[in-house]
């Protein structure tokens, strides 16, 4: 007891340490996540608020910029004070009340997370937060407190378990030396009760053997001295025994981690260890004596017959015997799963004395391979078959319904837009919605139809024993509006459609892997065709897709193999008579069919990955050939067109980025996008923040073919575009078409109402262009000025081309205010510009 009680003081010593040390790492840890929280809240709310002031700074609103400021008080409960400081004036806003600080007056100077101060230029206006650090300071004494709560109860509780483990043994050894006291005094029938915890229970039979061993020798001892002629005898018997008992014990002790049961030639137990009692559930007095196969008992009789055939071999001087995977019977009718090895006890002259079994329980490693075979075959999310145990139902259900002359549907399924949930929402929220729709098709598919997830938000149902496309169609119709219910995720409601393409088998030569790209191509067209739906495979539509498939494969080896150019048209202010930019056009120089227009292989590309890859080589060649003529003209603009896949990634702004820094000799105000209008207009919230990060970058806008979508100046107020680019359909017509005439001059005003630029594209005769200086827009681009070239003639074309002759009459016409009945003189003239 006296080492015990020793352990009070070092125990102590290392709790002390341990959790000064934890309280330590701990306090920096919550001090820095609150520190690192509390800025980005600074930063994003300061964000915030410039984004919202910039507009109400520009229309001179105080009453709504005197809101704003008022709900940052609201929006965060940090902030102390808002001022705005402005051309027109002053605004501030100030807390009433503090927030009460919850912790000690000496806790901020262990916890350094210091008020913050935040300074934001937004143009000539400049707005100041401060804000407190008094609710993340709240929130570390918070955690402080908890975790030392924690901490108390936990050395509460080892300090008592110590306790008691020392009056354990302190019980335990005056039992001991009670016991050890009565046999040194002659009382050899003394006996420990084996009972308490285990070390008491083995110390207990550790010395009940000892003495029942002792007193049996001493028993011998006095036999001995009563016949002295026979005790020789008697004595040559005993060291024969004792080897053999050596031998025993030496066995035992190799296999002391296992279970250990030991046996005369007669089958009759005669050791059996503490393991070997635990899963027999035989005691040793009991179990001594016994038949083997009484105490060992296999759940099934022909375990239990081969167990009695290989103890009879071993007997009779047989080899080892391993056994695995065995159902053992405890004596209670419990069943555990174990191995066993059975061997002969030999004496040094190789005689058989007996036999020893050591088994072990491997329940639990059963089981973790039985875990690891269903896992093997099997999602873990959602629990539902895998791909592998897919293919293998899939071919036997093929084979059913090529034997049975029935249907087989399969059908593909994808969650809509499951990638945009699960990036603004949160991966813990796609897989709960995964959980949730792989949960309605497990109940859909019940124990006639089969379903398994093929990964991400696929997956895939099979429809066996149908009897015609109606069926299948009803199913489906079911199974879609199931699907379509909403999620019920964190307490909220979670929208989510689903499409699905369906191919059936019937009956011809066809592997499960076709039918299987079958219904994939069935989706791709469900999906392309609106999504939420469910599409048919068609053979005819399946030579089409293989077709596209093929030219699709074949533009990206164009651009792996650097088979595209870039050309350049220049765009030319009509007034000054001068070049101002270049707009970059790809070209596809192919080595058989020559150089290839954008119009028949882009469209092949862009709903692909394909179409980034390209835009990104087209921004990259075009900086670079900018940063080689900004020593002919640094003025010059470069327009590059910009896909609507492309532009609506949510890395756009930072590969865009890095892509500029690249080439730090082009500012970035000297690259122009012109994205679509009808693009732009797909997710208007979405492409209205991409072009305000990139306009923050000194990139401009244009939007291309302008006229030629839906054109809502709702839309076109809420688009922060530079300029409007005149489709060249209306343009090249205006001369002839009045339609067009007033379509063009009224683009040219929407710009001008909004303060926006306008540039017109394909103009082609000289009276184009004095139509449009009329009209008001000076700015175009057209084969009437150049076509599309190669960079390497662009300098030779700039140095050639004079049109200020040409122009200047054209200029001093008076602007067309009210567009009149008759068409415009030489309205039919084609005389060219070059």
């Amino acid at each position: 007891m006296g080492m015990y009680s020793r352990l009070f003081l070092p125990i102590f010593l290392i709790i002390a340490v341990v959790v000064g040390v934890r309280f330590h790492l701990m306090l920096g840890s919550e001090t820095a996540h609150a520190s690192a929280r509390y800025q980005k809240n600074a930063d994003e709310l300061a964000d915030h608020l410039q984004r919202t002031l910039q507009p109400i700074l520009a229309a001179h609103d105080r009453n709504a910029m005197d809101a704003v400021l008022s709900s940052v008080l609201v929006l965060n409960g940090d902030v102390g004070a808002v001022r705005l400081d402005y051309a027109g004036g002053h605004l501030e806003a100030l807390r009433g009340a503090r927030m009460e600080a919850r912790y000690p007056d000496w806790f901020p100077r262990f916890c350094a997370i210091n008020a913050v101060n935040r300074t934001v230029n937004i143009g000539d206006a400049v707005l100041v937060l401060s804000l407190e650090p008094t609710r993340p300071l709240n929130g570390v004494w918070r955690n402080v407190l908890q975790q030392a709560v924690v901490s108390a109860v936990n050395i509460a509780i080892i300090y008592t378990l110590l306790t008691i483990i020392i009056f354990a043994n302190k019980r335990m050894l005056r039992r001991l030396a009670d016991a050890t006291n009565r046999f040194q005094g002659g009382d050899h029938d003394v006996r420990l009760p084996v009972s308490g915890t285990l070390e008491a229970r083995m110390l207990a039979s550790t010395f009940n053997n000892m003495a029942q061993r002792v007193q049996a020798l001493v028993h011998k001892l006095q036999q001995s001295q009563n016949d002295l002629s026979a005790q020789l005898t008697r004595t040559l018997l005993a060291q024969q025994q004792l080897q053999v008992e050596k031998d025993r014990i030496e066995v035992t002790l190799a296999s002391i981690g296992d279970a250990v049961i030991t046996t005369d030639l007669t089958g009759r137990i005669d050791t059996i260890n503490e393991v070997a009692q635990q899963l027999t559930g035989w005691a040793e007095s009991r179990a001594r004596g016994m038949q083997l196969h009484q105490v060992f008992v296999l759940a099934n009789n022909f375990g239990q017959h081969s167990l009695l055939k290989a103890m009879k071999a071993i007997y009779a001087g047989g080899e080892v015997v391993k056994v695995g995977n065995q159902s053992l019977r405890n004596r209670m009718g419990g069943i555990c799963t174990v191995e066993y090895t059975a061997n002969a006890i030999r004496t040094p002259g190789g005689e058989v004395q007996g036999s020893v079994l050591v088994f072990r329980d491997v329940t639990e490693r059963r089981q973790l391979m039985q875990q690891i075979s269903w896992q093997s075959n099997h999602d873990i999310l959602t629990g539902l078959p895998n791909r592998a145990a897919l293919a293998l139902r899939f071919e036997q259900e093929v084979t059913r319904a090529r034997q049975h002359n029935y249907l087989l549907a399969v059908c593909l399924f994808d969650l809509d837009h499951f990638q945009r949930v699960n990036e603004s929402l949160g991966q813990a929220v796609g897989d709960e919605i995964l959980k949730q729709a792989a949960s309605r098709l497990h109940d859909f598919a019940g124990q006639r139809h089969y379903v398994a997830r093929l990964g991400g938000d696929e997956f895939v149902l099979l429809l066996p024993e149908l009897n015609d496309r109606t069926a299948i169609e009803y199913a489906i119709g079911k199974l879609m509006a199931a699907l379509a219910r909403d999620y019920q995720c964190d307490g909220k409601a979670v929208g989510m459609s689903a499409s699905v393409g369906i191919a059936v088998y019937t009956g011809n030569d066809i592997s499960a892997d076709s039918l299987l790209r079958h219904a994939d191509q069935a989706l791709y067209q469900a999906k392309i065709t609106g999504r939420n739906r469910h599409h048919f495979f068609d053979s005819d539509l399946d030579e089409q897709v293989r077709t596209h498939h093929n030219r699709r494969t074949e533009v990206r080896a164009a651009v792996r193999a650097n088979e595209l150019v870039l050309y350049y048209q220049p765009k030319l202010d009509m007034r000054k008579g001068r070049i101002i930019g270049m707009e970059a056009l790809v070209r596809w120089e192919h080595p058989l069919r020559g150089t290839v227009s954008p119009a028949e292989f882009l469209p092949i590309v862009e709903h692909s990955d394909v179409i980034v890859d390209i835009g990104e080589w087209v921004l990259r060649e075009a900086l670079r050939q900018l940063q080689l003529w900004r020593a002919f003209d640094p003025d010059w603009v470069i327009s590059v067109n910009i896909a609507a896949r492309h532009f609506q990634r949510p890395d756009f702004v930072e590969r865009l980025t890095a892509i500029l820094g690249e080439f730090p000799e082009v500012p970035p105000h000297m690259l122009e996008l012109e994205i679509l209008e009808s693009s732009a207009l797909s997710d208007i919230a979405h492409v209205r923040a991409i072009m305000l990060d990139c306009q923050a970058l000194g990139i401009s806008f244009a939007l291309d073919d302008f006229g030629t979508g839906y054109s809502s100046m709702s839309y076109l107020k809420r688009l922060p575009a530079d300029i409007l680019k005149i489709d060249q359909s209306f343009v090249r017509n205006m001369l002839v078409d009045r339609d067009d005439l007033h379509l063009v001059s009224a683009v040219i005003g929407l710009a001008r109402s909004f303060g926006l630029g306008v540039i017109a594209e394909g103009v082609e005769t000289i009276e184009h262009g004095a139509m449009l200086m009329r009209l008001g827009c000076d700015l175009v681009q057209g084969y009437g000025i150049a076509r599309p070239m190669p960079a390497d003639e662009v300098l030779s074309w700039v140095a050639r081309f004079d049109t200020a002759p040409v122009w200047q009459a054209a200029a001093s016409l008076p602007p067309i205010v009210t567009l009149h009945n008759e068409p415009p003189a030489g309205g039919t003239s084609q005389m060219a510009l070059i």
